[in-house]
Protein backbone atom coordinates (compact mmCIF):
# COMPACT_ATOMS: atom_id res chain seq x y z
CA UNK A 1 0.00 0.00 0.00
CA UNK A 2 1.29 3.48 -0.94
CA UNK A 3 0.14 7.02 -0.24
CA UNK A 4 -1.00 8.58 -3.52
CA UNK A 5 -2.43 11.94 -2.52
CA UNK A 6 -2.85 14.19 0.54
CA UNK A 7 -5.32 17.07 0.46
CA UNK A 8 -6.70 19.63 2.88
CA UNK A 9 -10.39 20.57 3.07
CA UNK A 10 -12.06 23.41 4.96
CA UNK A 11 -15.66 23.96 6.09
CA UNK A 12 -16.76 27.50 6.95
CA UNK A 13 -19.03 27.28 10.00
CA UNK A 14 -19.89 30.99 9.93
CA UNK A 15 -17.39 32.34 12.45
CA UNK A 16 -15.02 29.36 12.68
CA UNK A 17 -13.43 27.21 9.99
CA UNK A 18 -13.10 23.45 10.52
CA UNK A 19 -10.16 21.90 8.65
CA UNK A 20 -9.62 18.28 7.62
CA UNK A 21 -6.71 16.29 6.21
CA UNK A 22 -7.42 13.50 3.70
CA UNK A 23 -4.82 10.81 2.94
CA UNK A 24 -5.57 8.60 -0.08
CA UNK A 25 -3.86 5.32 -0.96
CA UNK A 26 -3.55 3.07 -3.99
CA UNK A 27 -5.55 0.43 -2.10
CA UNK A 28 -8.61 2.68 -2.08
CA UNK A 29 -8.37 3.26 1.69
CA UNK A 30 -8.78 6.88 2.81
CA UNK A 31 -7.68 8.25 6.17
CA UNK A 32 -9.09 11.38 7.78
CA UNK A 33 -8.09 13.73 10.58
CA UNK A 34 -9.31 17.10 11.84
CA UNK A 35 -7.18 20.09 12.80
CA UNK A 36 -7.89 23.71 13.59
CA UNK A 37 -6.34 27.02 12.61
CA UNK A 38 -8.94 29.07 14.51
CA UNK A 39 -7.15 29.10 17.88
CA UNK A 40 -3.94 30.98 17.20
CA UNK A 41 -2.53 28.48 14.70
CA UNK A 42 -2.77 30.64 11.59
CA UNK A 43 -0.83 29.12 8.72
CA UNK A 44 -1.03 25.56 10.06
CA UNK A 45 -2.36 24.24 6.74
CA UNK A 46 0.78 25.42 4.91
CA UNK A 47 2.97 23.57 7.43
CA UNK A 48 0.86 20.40 7.20
CA UNK A 49 0.99 20.33 3.42
CA UNK A 50 4.75 20.97 3.19
CA UNK A 51 5.39 18.03 5.55
CA UNK A 52 2.83 15.93 3.67
CA UNK A 53 4.88 16.25 0.47
CA UNK A 54 7.46 13.95 2.07
CA UNK A 55 4.93 11.11 2.43
CA UNK A 56 3.82 10.61 -1.19
CA UNK A 57 4.75 7.10 -2.31
CA UNK A 58 5.37 5.82 1.22
CA UNK A 59 3.58 2.94 2.94
CA UNK A 60 1.21 4.66 5.44
CA UNK A 61 1.14 1.78 7.93
CA UNK A 62 4.46 2.19 9.87
CA UNK A 63 3.04 5.24 11.63
CA UNK A 64 5.74 5.55 14.30
CA UNK A 65 8.54 5.46 11.73
CA UNK A 66 6.87 8.16 9.64
CA UNK A 67 6.23 10.52 12.55
CA UNK A 68 9.77 9.98 13.87
CA UNK A 69 11.12 10.89 10.44
CA UNK A 70 8.94 14.01 10.27
CA UNK A 71 10.22 15.04 13.70
CA UNK A 72 13.80 14.54 12.50
CA UNK A 73 13.17 16.58 9.35
CA UNK A 74 11.87 19.46 11.52
CA UNK A 75 14.23 19.03 14.47
CA UNK A 76 15.53 22.61 14.33
CA UNK A 77 12.02 23.99 14.94
CA UNK A 78 10.28 21.56 17.32
CA UNK A 79 6.92 22.14 18.97
CA UNK A 80 4.37 24.77 17.99
CA UNK A 81 2.93 24.52 14.49
CA UNK A 82 5.31 21.69 13.60
CA UNK A 83 3.96 19.53 16.40
CA UNK A 84 0.36 20.31 15.45
CA UNK A 85 1.06 19.52 11.79
CA UNK A 86 2.69 16.16 12.57
CA UNK A 87 -0.28 15.33 14.83
CA UNK A 88 -2.76 16.00 12.01
CA UNK A 89 -0.77 13.73 9.71
CA UNK A 90 -0.36 11.02 12.35
CA UNK A 91 -4.08 10.91 13.13
CA UNK A 92 -4.94 10.39 9.45
CA UNK A 93 -2.27 7.66 9.14
CA UNK A 94 -3.69 5.83 12.16
CA UNK A 95 -7.11 6.00 10.51
CA UNK A 96 -5.67 4.43 7.34
CA UNK A 97 -3.94 1.65 9.30
CA UNK A 98 -7.04 0.79 11.35
CA UNK A 99 -9.15 0.56 8.19
CA UNK A 100 -6.52 -1.63 6.55
CA UNK A 101 -6.66 -3.98 9.55
CA UNK A 102 -10.46 -3.89 9.62
CA UNK A 103 -10.67 -2.64 13.21
CA UNK A 104 -11.83 0.56 14.94
CA UNK A 105 -9.08 3.09 15.69
CA UNK A 106 -9.68 2.64 19.43
CA UNK A 107 -8.44 -0.96 19.19
CA UNK A 108 -5.00 0.37 18.23
CA UNK A 109 -5.00 2.49 21.38
CA UNK A 110 -5.79 -0.25 23.88
CA UNK A 111 -9.50 -0.64 23.20
CA UNK A 112 -12.50 1.35 24.45
CA UNK A 113 -12.91 2.17 28.13
CA UNK A 114 -16.67 2.67 27.80
CA UNK A 115 -19.35 2.33 25.14
CA UNK A 116 -21.62 5.11 26.40
CA UNK A 117 -20.87 8.78 27.09
CA UNK A 118 -22.90 11.29 29.04
CA UNK A 119 -23.74 14.30 26.85
CA UNK A 120 -23.70 17.90 28.07
CA UNK A 121 -24.71 21.08 26.22
CA UNK A 122 -21.40 22.83 25.50
CA UNK A 123 -21.04 26.62 25.03
CA UNK A 124 -24.60 26.95 26.30
CA UNK A 125 -25.70 30.44 25.31
CA UNK A 126 -22.19 31.54 24.35
CA UNK A 127 -22.66 31.58 20.58
CA UNK A 128 -26.06 33.23 20.82
CA UNK A 129 -24.45 36.40 22.17
CA UNK A 130 -22.74 37.25 18.88
CA UNK A 131 -23.76 34.69 16.26
CA UNK A 132 -27.49 34.13 16.79
CA UNK A 133 -28.29 35.45 13.30
CA UNK A 134 -25.99 32.88 11.65
CA UNK A 135 -27.49 30.13 13.78
CA UNK A 136 -31.05 31.20 13.04
CA UNK A 137 -31.83 31.27 16.77
CA UNK A 138 -33.03 33.97 19.19
CA UNK A 139 -30.14 36.03 20.60
CA UNK A 140 -29.25 36.18 24.29
CA UNK A 141 -29.88 39.77 25.40
CA UNK A 142 -30.59 39.56 29.12
CA UNK A 143 -31.04 37.26 32.11
CA UNK A 144 -34.63 36.46 31.12
CA UNK A 145 -33.24 34.95 27.90
CA UNK A 146 -30.80 32.91 30.01
CA UNK A 147 -33.72 31.56 32.07
CA UNK A 148 -35.59 30.58 28.93
CA UNK A 149 -32.49 28.86 27.54
CA UNK A 150 -32.10 26.94 30.80
CA UNK A 151 -35.67 25.70 30.51
CA UNK A 152 -34.96 24.64 26.92
CA UNK A 153 -31.93 22.65 28.07
CA UNK A 154 -34.11 20.77 30.56
CA UNK A 155 -36.86 20.20 28.00
CA UNK A 156 -34.38 18.76 25.51
CA UNK A 157 -33.35 16.16 28.09
CA UNK A 158 -29.78 17.29 28.81
CA UNK A 159 -28.53 16.52 32.31
CA UNK A 160 -25.69 19.08 32.28
CA UNK A 161 -24.66 22.30 30.54
CA UNK A 162 -21.38 24.16 30.16
CA UNK A 163 -21.30 27.92 29.86
CA UNK A 164 -18.94 30.92 29.83
CA UNK A 165 -19.15 34.33 31.54
CA UNK A 166 -21.79 36.67 30.09
CA UNK A 167 -21.96 40.44 30.67
CA UNK A 168 -25.26 42.23 30.04
CA UNK A 169 -24.43 45.67 31.48
CA UNK A 170 -22.87 47.24 28.36
CA UNK A 171 -24.31 48.58 25.14
CA UNK A 172 -24.37 45.05 23.76
CA UNK A 173 -24.21 41.68 25.56
CA UNK A 174 -20.74 40.16 25.44
CA UNK A 175 -18.76 37.17 26.60
CA UNK A 176 -16.03 38.08 29.11
CA UNK A 177 -12.76 37.18 27.36
CA UNK A 178 -9.80 39.28 28.57
CA UNK A 179 -7.53 36.23 28.36
CA UNK A 180 -7.86 36.35 24.57
CA UNK A 181 -7.60 40.14 24.39
CA UNK A 182 -11.22 40.49 23.28
CA UNK A 183 -12.68 42.43 26.23
CA UNK A 184 -11.55 44.76 28.98
CA UNK A 185 -9.80 43.14 31.95
CA UNK A 186 -6.48 42.29 30.33
CA UNK A 187 -3.60 42.01 30.68
CA UNK A 188 -3.93 42.09 34.48
CA UNK A 189 -6.53 39.26 34.47
CA UNK A 190 -7.89 39.97 37.94
CA UNK A 191 -11.55 39.14 38.69
CA UNK A 192 -13.66 42.11 39.74
CA UNK A 193 -16.68 42.24 41.99
CA UNK A 194 -18.72 43.21 38.92
CA UNK A 195 -17.68 40.02 37.11
CA UNK A 196 -18.37 37.92 40.22
CA UNK A 197 -21.85 39.44 40.53
CA UNK A 198 -22.58 39.01 36.82
CA UNK A 199 -21.60 35.34 36.90
CA UNK A 200 -23.60 34.78 40.10
CA UNK A 201 -26.72 36.22 38.43
CA UNK A 202 -26.10 34.28 35.22
CA UNK A 203 -25.82 30.92 36.99
CA UNK A 204 -28.86 31.75 39.13
CA UNK A 205 -30.87 32.52 35.98
CA UNK A 206 -29.79 29.25 34.38
CA UNK A 207 -30.79 27.43 37.58
CA UNK A 208 -34.23 29.01 37.58
CA UNK A 209 -34.71 27.70 34.07
CA UNK A 210 -33.24 24.22 34.43
CA UNK A 211 -34.41 23.33 37.91
CA UNK A 212 -32.18 21.35 40.27
CA UNK A 213 -31.65 18.23 38.16
CA UNK A 214 -29.28 19.77 35.58
CA UNK A 215 -25.61 20.06 36.56
CA UNK A 216 -23.48 23.09 35.66
CA UNK A 217 -19.99 23.19 34.18
CA UNK A 218 -18.14 26.50 33.89
CA UNK A 219 -15.49 27.39 31.30
CA UNK A 220 -13.19 30.16 32.62
CA UNK A 221 -10.71 29.91 29.71
CA UNK A 222 -7.45 31.91 30.08
CA UNK A 223 -9.31 34.78 31.71
CA UNK A 224 -7.64 34.93 35.15
CA UNK A 225 -4.38 34.40 36.95
CA UNK A 226 -3.99 31.53 39.39
CA UNK A 227 -5.24 33.41 42.45
CA UNK A 228 -8.09 34.83 40.37
CA UNK A 229 -9.44 31.39 39.51
CA UNK A 230 -9.33 30.40 43.17
CA UNK A 231 -11.05 33.59 44.32
CA UNK A 232 -13.80 33.38 41.71
CA UNK A 233 -14.68 29.72 42.26
CA UNK A 234 -14.65 30.14 46.03
CA UNK A 235 -17.02 33.08 45.65
CA UNK A 236 -19.37 30.91 43.57
CA UNK A 237 -19.21 28.17 46.20
CA UNK A 238 -20.12 30.67 48.91
CA UNK A 239 -23.11 31.73 46.82
CA UNK A 240 -24.30 28.11 46.75
CA UNK A 241 -23.52 27.35 43.12
CA UNK A 242 -22.69 23.63 42.99
CA UNK A 243 -20.46 23.15 39.96
CA UNK A 244 -19.80 19.72 38.46
CA UNK A 245 -16.40 21.00 37.28
CA UNK A 246 -14.57 24.13 36.18
CA UNK A 247 -12.62 24.31 32.92
CA UNK A 248 -9.40 26.33 33.25
CA UNK A 249 -6.84 27.05 30.52
CA UNK A 250 -3.28 27.17 31.84
CA UNK A 251 0.09 25.94 30.64
CA UNK A 252 1.46 25.75 34.20
CA UNK A 253 0.86 22.32 35.82
CA UNK A 254 1.90 23.61 39.25
CA UNK A 255 -0.70 26.37 39.06
CA UNK A 256 -3.38 23.86 38.05
CA UNK A 257 -2.42 21.61 40.97
CA UNK A 258 -2.69 24.55 43.38
CA UNK A 259 -6.12 25.48 42.02
CA UNK A 260 -7.24 21.85 42.25
CA UNK A 261 -6.22 21.69 45.92
CA UNK A 262 -7.78 25.05 46.76
CA UNK A 263 -11.35 24.69 45.49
Amino acid sequence: MKITRITDLHADAGWRVFSFLKIETDAGIVGWSEYNESYGSKGLTAVVMKLAELLIGQDPRPVERITANLSARSRQAPGGLIQQAIAAIENALVDVKAKALGIPVCEMLGGPIRDRLRLYWSHCGSYRLNHADKMGLPPLKNLDDVRRLGAHVRERGFTALKTNIFLFDGKEPEMYMPGFGRTAGGPELNPSLAVEDALDKQLAAFREGTGRDVEFLLDLNFNFKTEGYIRLVRALEQRQHRLMWVEIDSFDPRALALIRRSI
